[in-house]
């Protein structure tokens, strides 16, 4: 048990150390790490900005004192401590895509008040970097724990996690435990499963040709453009002029008919406006087309309609983690076929491969054929362990928040891919976001932080690492 004393020494340092913290953070999130979704041979198998921010944190985590090494530009490795046991802490140093209309400059870390802004800072630059600071403070205090620290800096999460995968395959003692700053407070004792898949449509009309919206597929399209060729522009605008969230442009030949929506994460589909549903609902107002092009909008409508998986035949839910969700986060047409991904994240007791067999009856009511399948299982521990009771211990003793009680959540962190593993903060569920709904939060424009609440969970992950030298971590 930390000592009242040892607590103040915690606190003390964090304190001395925030206007470093905050600079050091800065030149992580100055490097616009979005990743490559493939795989690709040679030198950098997310791209260069992948790489390029894995060279920043190198810098500065060996200037910390911590051992470092880089596993082929998938990720970074940090260890530090002693132990024959090992406690292991997965962040990740890539980013989605910045999308439209921030307010403030992505890729700048900026103090307004007492908030930081800037791509990373939440999602997950900002509590990752928060957690290194936290091990940094132990070891300058002299109360390192028992186990050896391992930290994983991941250049891929957003897109595939092949980073993680990597690391799984080339190491050679995995974390007894694993935490990943990457979700919210308190801590997440159950992931749902992830089904990943696209859906092939028939959309052969010489009158559309193009269908793009989206950016990657985890994420609510807030954009969706169709082109569209013999159609007069004019009589259009009129006809869709009430909908405010479509514009039309006429330009030579061509119609541009652009949707405007909301994005959000793929795990909470219901705060957010699929671009690809308003422009497929706009289209049909229009009645422009008939034939294959009106049953594709009508099946694009459908999918997108609601979020928990009716329009595709898995209507399903239990009691531990709720009713499934589903994304249709990119879509993108070719030689007549229109191409929509699908994001589910189904219940922790129920099985992907039984759900996919319903999916693709479904599809093939419509003639829609599925197809690149990819199931990611879902991970559960009781929420009555040791190991969660501790940290809701530390958890409050920071927060003061009795009423919080562990969960599960839809989102797939690096948890579910190793073993005893559990996502630990860094969001605030109560916390109301000065932006409004669709401003502010992770994979959003402006996407902030109250400062206060990356200190408080260095102050977490620092007094939680020393209280778990009094339990069996493996149980």
């Amino acid at each position: 048990m930390l000592s009242k004393e040892n607590e103040k020494r915690i606190e003390n340092w964090i304190e001395e150390h925030k206007e470093e913290f905050i600079a050091d953070l800065s030149k992580i999130i100055a490097v616009p790490s979005v990743a490559d979704p493939g795989v690709a041979e040679g030198e950098y198998p997310f791209g260069i900005e992948s790489a390029n921010v894995l060279a920043a944190a190198k810098e500065l985590v060996e200037g910390y004192g911590f051992a470092v090494k880089n596993l082929d530009n998938f990720c970074l490795v940090a260890n530090i401590g002693e132990g024959e046991e090992k406690i292991g802490i997965l962040g990740h140093l890539d980013v989605v895509p910045c999308g439209n209309d921030w307010n403030y400059p992505p890729y700048q870390l900026t103090v307004d008040g007492d908030i930081l802004v800037g791509r990373g800072v939440l999602d997950d630059k900002g509590p990752l970097w928060a957690s290194i600071f936290a091990v940094r403070c132990l070891k300058d205090l002299g109360l390192m724990p028992k186990r050896e620290i391992e930290f994983f800096l991941g250049g891929q999460e957003e897109c595939g996690m092949n980073d993680l995968l990597h690391y799984v395959d080339v190491t050679e003692k995995l974390p007894d435990v694993s935490f990943t700053p990457d979700g919210n407070y308190p801590i997440c004792h159950g992931e749902k499963g992830a089904l990943r898949f696209y859906l092939a449509i028939p959309c052969n009309d010489e009158k559309i040709v193009d269908f793009t919206g989206g950016t990657v597929r985890n994420v609510v399209a807030d954009k969706a453009v169709a082109t569209l060729k013999g159609v007069c522009g004019k009589a259009l605008s009129e006809k869709l002029a009430s909908n405010e969230r479509i514009s039309v442009e006429t330009e030579g030949e061509f119609v541009k008919v652009t949707a405007t929506g909301a994005s959000v994460h793929a795990s909470t589909p219901e705060n957010g406006i699929n671009a690809i549903g308003v422009l497929a609902n706009a289209l049909l107002d229009a009645e422009i087309f008939d034939g294959e092009a009106k049953s594709a909008m009508e099946y694009l409508a459908l999918v997108n309609s609601d979020y928990n998986g009716a329009a595709l035949g898995v209507p399903v839910e239990d009691e531990p983690s709720g009713k499934l969700t589903h994304v249709g986060g990119v879509i993108g047409m070719d030689r007549g076929i229109l191409n929509l991904s699908i994001d589910i994240r189904y219940p922790v007791t129920l099985d992907g491969a039984d759900l996919i067999e319903k999916i693709i009856a479904k599809a093939e009511e419509h003639s829609v054929t599925v197809h690149d399948i990819a199931d990611t299982k879902p991970a559960y521990s009781p929420a009555d362990s040791d190991l969660v009771r501790t940290c809701m211990r530390v958890i409050n003793s920071v927060f003061h928040r009795d009423h919080w009680k562990p969960y599960t959540m839809g989102g797939g962190t690096y948890a579910k891919h190793m073993p005893n593993a559990c996502a630990l903060g860094p969001e605030d569920p109560d916390y109301e976001s000065p932006f409004g709904l669709f401003r502010g939060s992770i994979h959003q424009a402006d996407e902030h932080t109250p400062a206060k609440l990356l200190f408080d969970t260095m102050k977490v992950y620092a007094k939680l690492l020393v209280e778990l030298d009094d339990i069996d971590v493996t149980k």
